[in-house]
């Protein structure tokens, strides 16, 4: 009977710190999405479980999260921010692991980062994370690559199926409560797939033949169309001339979508430059957008040019034929 009361006993203490453990916790709910203001809240029926960043355009990928506090209040429940409480939890740092697969891609080449590069790290957070007791709820967001990182993940992002194999960022927020004890949440994972130049909206190139645009004619060689009005036209019917960035508030970033007047970086001024394209000054991403057209896009051997379109529809040029007419008439009618 002694045994059985022990042996009961044990138990109920074992459930009880389990509830208490499972009460007193502060828990990394989800990854959320950054909305185009900018503006990140807590609460929502979004989260993510894959990101997606265009390498071309960006290297620091900024991951926004959400965090409960279920520790109780020590006021007996009144959850006014104030010095007493001792149990909220102040986060400022997050511990990030990446991991990617291992599995050979279909044509027998192992993905190979260079491992030094890709240990476990703790970073802090943009701003500190203030959660309240009681389930309280805050977001918060933090830079998950460094520039260096993103310079090795470069070397294979066009040779490795990143849809089958996605680069696995682990997260786990750290922060303390008021009488100093640290605290550590549960650890989360992200699948990270890298483009170069996967965000780039359609209708921001038109295409200029080799030797430039030419004037049209009909049979007989009289010009029907003038050069300006071909280039004119092709203008018209390939851009978009949309806002720099759409879809998003963070260019390069999960499901945005952007065009030649996104920025003006030294990281896009690097990815110009380092893949024989040319900078313009102010305008870094055109740029970025013309090489990637020129370089990657467009068949071997073809050599046209693909250029940014400009900012906004131009003046559709008068033709010659139109002026005389407009001359002619205006003339008839003195």
């Amino acid at each position: 009977m002694r045994k059985f009361f022990i042996l009961t006993l044990m138990v109920a203490c074992l459930m009880m710190v389990s509830c208490v453990e499972r009460r007193n916790r502060v828990i990394l709910d989800k990854f959320i999405p950054i909305p185009e203001n900018c503006e990140i809240k807590p609460g929502g029926d979004t989260y993510y479980t894959e990101g997606r960043i265009d390498l071309a355009f960006n290297f620091d990928y900024k991951l926004a999260f959400q965090l409960t506090n279920y520790i109780p209040s020590s006021d007996g429940g009144n959850s006014e921010l104030t010095t007493a409480e001792a149990n909220y939890f102040y986060c400022d740092k997050v511990e990030i692991e990446y991991e990617w697969d291992p599995r050979p891609q279909a044509d027998g080449r192992k993905l190979t980062l260079d491992q030094k590069l890709w240990n476990k790290k703790t970073r802090n957070t943009e701003y500190r994370i203030v959660v309240t007791p009681d389930g309280g709820q805050a977001a918060g967001w933090v830079h998950i690559f460094e520039e260096a990182q993103i310079k090795n993940l470069i070397e294979h992002v066009n040779d490795i199926d990143w849809i089958a194999s996605p680069l696995i960022v682990k997260i786990r927020a750290i922060g303390k409560i008021a009488d100093g004890t640290t605290v550590k949440t549960n650890k989360m994972n992200l699948n990270i797939i890298p483009s170069f130049g996967g965000s780039i909206q359609m209708g921001s190139t038109y295409y200029i033949p080799e030797g430039g645009f030419q004037a049209e004619t009909d049979e007989n060689g009289k010009e029907t169309k003038s050069a300006e009005k071909v280039e004119y036209d092709t203008i018209m019917a390939m851009c978009a001339f949309s806002d720099p960035i759409l879809g998003g508030c963070l260019y390069g970033q999960d499901d945005a979508m952007v065009n030649c007047y996104a920025g003006d970086t030294d990281w896009e001024r690097y990815i110009v430059e380092s893949n024989g394209g040319t900078y313009i000054p102010g305008y870094a991403a055109a740029g970025v957008v013309e090489m990637i057209y020129n370089n990657y896009k467009k068949p071997a051997g073809d050599n046209g040019y693909y250029a940014c379109c400009p900012g906004e529809a131009p003046a559709e040029p008068e033709e010659e034929d139109d002026a005389a007419d407009a001359a002619s008439g205006s003339g008839s009618g003195e």
